[in-house]
């Protein structure tokens, strides 16, 4: 029993964080990006995709160290009889001031997504770096804390290789077999990908697919592709990787909204 509520506790401190938004404060042709929250630069990507229809994935770093975690169980568990704690990271504040074109966009994404890693990296005992392909733009972790607050090197989840059999399936099972080898991997349940298009599970399309020692955000970005038949991406991912010691790790998919104009 107490398992099972350590486990519902650990699904409840999941449903608690959803897509947070920051705001942008514009002012002529210039504008500041303010977030606050567990996972700053999450909630930065879901800002950008929210205001001005840009993609952009991020990916957490491990969470152990107790003091880069902050307990919320009181605030997301009813229950009165719960044995455990729910944890989230701990995050903070980030402000990033940009320029504007003159349709309401940034003036040079890229620019803005590296000044904000930067600030990042001063910010938090995290460290985080720009993944830009020319297809995709990823904010990808590169440190973080053991569990003595050491800061070390690690290597992100989605750079690990995969090896995919050949074989036609949906996408989101091909989705679900990328997660499988990766949680063997690492000792982790990582989970993959939750996502839908007006209110239509993403990766129903029947596909053949493999991968061959493949780093799984190829992988990942490969599958996507495949979804989009064609069409240009719309989609980016947030990777979430619950505290220690929870084993949880969720690799979630959205879809950038079309904004009606850009204030």
């Amino acid at each position: 029993m107490r398992a099972l509520l350590l486990c519902l506790a650990w699904g409840a401190a999941a449903l608690a964080q959803p897509s947070e938004t920051g705001r942008v404060e514009r002012n002529g042709r210039h504008a500041t990006l303010f977030v606050d929250s567990p996972r700053p630069l999450d909630t930065a990507a879901t800002t950008i995709a929210e205001q001005f229809g840009v993609a952009v994935s991020t990916e957490d770093p491990p969470y152990v160290f107790r003091e880069d975690v902050r307990d919320v169980t009181r605030e997301v568990v009813r229950a009165p009889n719960f044995v455990g704690r729910v944890l989230v990271p701990k995050g903070g504040r980030l402000e990033v001031q940009f320029a504007l074109r003159p349709d309401g966009s940034p003036d040079d994404i890229r620019g803005l997504l590296q000044n904000l890693v930067d600030k990042a990296n001063a910010r938090f005992p995290f460290a985080y770096q720009l993944d830009a392909d020319g297809v995709s733009l990823t904010l990808v972790p590169t440190r973080t804390r053991d569990k003595l607050g050491r800061v070390i090197e690690i290597t992100p989840l989605l750079d690990r290789h995969v090896t995919i059999p050949p074989g036609t399936r949906t996408i989101a099972e091909t989705a679900s077999l990328m997660a499988a080898e990766l949680s063997a991997q690492t000792g982790l349940r990582i989970s993959c990908c939750q996502g839908a298009v007006g209110g239509i599970p993403w990766g129903m399309t029947y596909s053949a697919f493999e991968a061959r020692d493949e780093p799984a955000r190829s992988v990942l970005k490969r599958l996507i592709a495949i979804s989009l038949e064609g069409r240009p991406n719309k989609y980016y991912w947030l990777q979430r990787s619950d505290p220690e010691p929870s084993r949880w790790c969720f690799i979630n998919l959205l879809h950038v909204p079309s904004p009606a104009a850009f204030q």
